[in-house]
């Protein structure tokens, strides 16, 4: 597992990640990149020409319930018994409070900036 942290991400979203990743319990994650291997294929190769990539970071607006709901829907988190789901969501709530490197679009509403990056990939037929 480990810590998948980027030079350009808040700390407070590498924070919530490392604390709902404990349960994944090796479930398949796209932020593993598992998925590049497709590329690498013989298969691939003999179809298609070689990939390309693009990345776009951007942000989305947020609430401290909103971004606490979307770290708790994640299937392994939703499976946990309540108890387990209580802890998860008051320490989700307490990273995301504290919110290092948090950039606010209007704290007394409460709202906040969500990173995201966006992945295309493209791939065409020989």
């Amino acid at each position: 597992m480990g810590t998948w942290h980027h030079r350009d991400e808040a700390s407070w979203v590498a924070q919530l990640r490392d604390r709902i990743e404990r349960h994944e319990e090796g479930t398949p994650q796209f932020r593993l990149f598992l998925w590049r291997q497709t590329f690498e294929t013989a298969s691939y190769k003999q179809s298609f020409l070689p990939h390309v990539e693009k990345i776009w970071p951007y942000t989305l607006e947020t609430t401290l319930e909103n971004a606490a709901d979307r770290a708790c829907s994640k299937s392994y988190i939703a499976i946990l018994p309540d108890d387990a789901k209580s802890e998860v969501r008051k320490d989700v709530a307490a990273i995301i409070s504290r919110g290092e490197d948090k950039v606010w679009i209007d704290e007394q509403k409460g709202t906040f900036e969500y990173p995201y990056k966006c992945y295309v990939v493209i791939a065409q037929k020989k």
